[in-house]
């Protein structure tokens, strides 16, 4: 069976630019606490792991930083070199960065941790390149119970129509860094002190259940390959009850969707 890591990258090489189109407005509702939360960049070397389409990296050289980028997905560096001129772009591994120890001021990773096979070496990796006093910083999804419409929704869709034992790899637990305690534990373990964690929303709006479910399919990897993984009586029923639970949402003409994220930082002694 094809690994986690494997069709995770497989999925963001294809969805580079559906993801710039669908996703990337909610992600980067984001960006600008995460930078407010590492202090000034103005001449500060930046390493932004998983960089996507460079819209975070864009906003660090905008602040006077020297950025670096890097992805898995060679089509999404495509997309971020031809956005942010002057930065640093490159194919690469987050578990294991191709850089030397004590290279960053500042190290970023937006939303990453959820399509890594093996987190803990991206965190090992993020503070071996940090320089003594250096900051890291990481966002991520917080799980439906604290209000993730989407991901409710869709859990929702599977559970009544569907199942989740399907031919899929297993996948690492999706929210196990947005559980502050083990983000501490963590974090800790892998050398960081001052750890600060705050929970933020971001949004997502439409006017049809069928936005929604484009987005689903067109700009996220694991949730249309569950989808897809059932019966085709199933799939169907999931498909209508996502976009039906959607437009019960509506107010005024327009969905909003809660997105909360957990924004962490921390900083190398």
């Amino acid at each position: 069976m094809t690994s986690f890591k494997a069709l995770e990258q497989s999925g963001w090489t294809q969805k580079a630019s559906a993801y710039d189109a669908h996703f990337a407005t909610i992600a980067d509702q984001a960006i600008e606490p995460m930078l407010d939360s590492v202090g000034d960049v103005s001449g500060r070397d930046v390493l932004d792991i998983c960089c996507g389409t460079g819209h975070l990296a864009g906003a660090v050289a905008a602040r006077g930083g020297r950025v670096t980028g890097i992805d898995f997905a060679p089509t999404m560096i495509e997309i971020a070199r031809s956005k942010v001129a002057g930065a640093n772009f490159q194919v690469g591994d987050a578990e294991t960065l191709q850089f030397p120890n004590q290279s960053f001021d500042v190290a970023l990773c937006s939303f990453g941790l959820w399509h890594m096979s093996e987190p803990d070496m991206a965190l090992a990796e993020a503070a071996r390149v940090l320089k003594r006093g250096g900051t890291y910083a990481y966002t991520t999804w917080l799980p439906p119970q604290q209000g993730w419409d989407m991901f409710d929704l869709l859990m929702k869709a599977v559970q009544a129509h569907g199942t989740m034992d399907i031919d899929l790899p297993q996948a690492p637990p999706p929210f196990r860094f947005a559980d502050e305690t083990e983000a501490r534990r963590t974090l800790s373990a892998h050398g960081f002190q001052s750890i600060s964690l705050q929970k933020n929303m971001a949004h997502w709006t439409g006017t049809t259940g069928q936005q929604l479910l484009a987005l689903i399919y067109k700009a996220i990897v694991r949730a249309p390959m569950i989808i897809e993984a059932q019966t085709p009586d199933a799939r169907e029923a999931i498909k209508q009850s996502i976009t039906s639970a959607a437009e019960a949402m509506r107010v005024d003409g327009t969905i909003t969707m809660r997105w909360p994220y957990l924004l962490a930082s921390a900083r190398i002694p």
